[in-house]
């Protein structure tokens, strides 16, 4: 990774954060930022919604940095986290079922931020990209796009980037097969530790947890897998009656669940906690974490999980192989086998120095997981985003020039 530097100061423009809201550049990042003009796009700035935790966190650890930052989305609950940082929020209704609307609302916002003339626009929502190709070739500033769900069909539109970034190397291959350009493509590992929203999303009260647990946090939907960790708790829970298992998160799943947990016998074993805003005070006190999701091409929670030092059993999916140094960091199980996700959380339960080796393992390299490493690793992609299309100008120069 990058060699982080303090970035220089930028002097604002009339679209720069308010002096009053700036934050002192990090020590750790002396001159990482060279791209000092961004706009990001985004549906929503809704907490709950990993590609937004994304987004905002970069957007804000950008403004610290001293770069000049826009946030294009309908608001959310981040607006005033954004404003905190100095990032400016633009509000803007995304509807793609109204072409015609939309485009003229595009260029409405277009003429607004000619003045601010952006060094870079940054997607990171399908629709988002859409919009961000047209504003693109309005302001002559150059799209990336970031692929935060290429199980999704509609991913196929993040191909409209002049770059696109994917959220781990396993994802990188997958947009490859599915025809992605392969001079296009970065990867930058999501990062989502010490982020600014550990200071805005808080809990109204610390849950404190019955020990020894499992623990989950997730959204409750099929792709997560908590049924099958449900199906692998029933197979352990009569051998070690002293377990329980907690399940943060909400979805629509949620009376599935519940119900499943009823027929299991597990009634008295299992706590569903909810929506949990900030997870880390549940992380620290898990004895085991587990996730056992069907895809997931980066997911926070494992980064925010070996950044706490759990102990870590998780499906082997996605980027979340290269995020434990493939077994070296934690356990991997098949998806959809609760069999075996119940060995696997078997010998850490009756192996106690296991347990133990596992947490350190866990712990040790998890620095990658700093937010602030986005900052430098972006800031590359940004560059790349540039020069690409300084260079496709400057040839379209020469070819109209004869």
């Amino acid at each position: 990774m990058p060699v982080h530097q303090t970035p220089r100061r930028y002097i604002s423009s009339s679209f720069s954060r308010n002096s009053s809201a700036a934050h002192a550049p990090p020590d750790c990042a002396v001159n990482a930022t060279k791209v000092t003009k961004i706009i990001h796009i985004a549906k929503h700035c809704n907490y709950g919604n990993g590609n937004v935790h994304v987004a905002v966190d970069l957007a804000c650890i950008q403004a610290d940095a001293g770069c000049d930052v826009l946030f294009v989305s309908s608001g959310g609950t981040f607006e005033p986290m954004l404003t905190q940082h100095g990032v400016r929020h633009i509000s803007f209704q995304q509807d793609l079922r109204k072409p015609l609307s939309m485009l003229c609302s595009v260029w409405r916002l277009a003429k607004l931020l000619r003045a601010f003339q952006p060094n870079v626009l940054h997607a990171h929502m399908m629709g988002s990209a859409v919009i961000g190709w047209v504003l693109s070739r309005i302001t002559g500033a150059p799209l990336v796009t970031t692929v935060h769900n290429s199980f999704d069909p509609h991913s196929q539109l993040m191909r409209l980037g002049d770059r696109v970034v994917a959220v781990s190397r396993a994802e990188k291959d997958l947009l490859l097969q599915a025809g992605f350009r392969p001079t296009s493509v970065d990867v930058v590992l999501n990062a989502p530790a010490d982020s600014p929203r550990d200071s805005f999303m808080v809990n109204a009260s610390d849950p404190i947890l019955q020990k020894p647990c499992i623990l989950t946090v997730c959204g409750l939907h099929h792709r997560k897998g908590v049924h099958d960790l449900l199906e692998a708790c029933a197979l352990l829970f009569q051998e070690v009656p002293e377990w329980r298992i907690y399940i943060a998160g909400e979805g629509p799943d949620r009376d599935a669940l519940e119900a499943q947990v009823q027929s299991l016998g597990l009634i008295d074993r299992v706590t569903f906690l909810g929506f949990v805003p900030a997870p880390r005070t549940l992380l620290e006190q898990a004895d085991i974490f587990v996730l056992c999701s069907y895809a997931d091409p980066c997911s926070l929670v494992i980064g925010e999980a070996r950044a706490a030092g759990c102990a870590i059993v998780a499906s082997a999916v996605g980027g979340t192989p290269e995020m434990l140094d493939y077994g070296r960091k934690g356990r991997l199980v098949p998806a959809g086998k609760p069999a075996a996700l119940a060995f696997e959380i078997r010998k850490l339960i009756h192996s106690p120095s296991d347990l133990i080796w596992l947490r350190r393992a866990s712990l040790d390299g998890s620095e990658i997981f700093r937010v602030q490493r986005l900052l430098g690793d972006y800031d590359q992609v940004y560059q790349r985003a540039r020069a690409q299309s300084l260079l496709s100008a400057s040839t379209k120069v020469r070819e109209s020039n004869g």
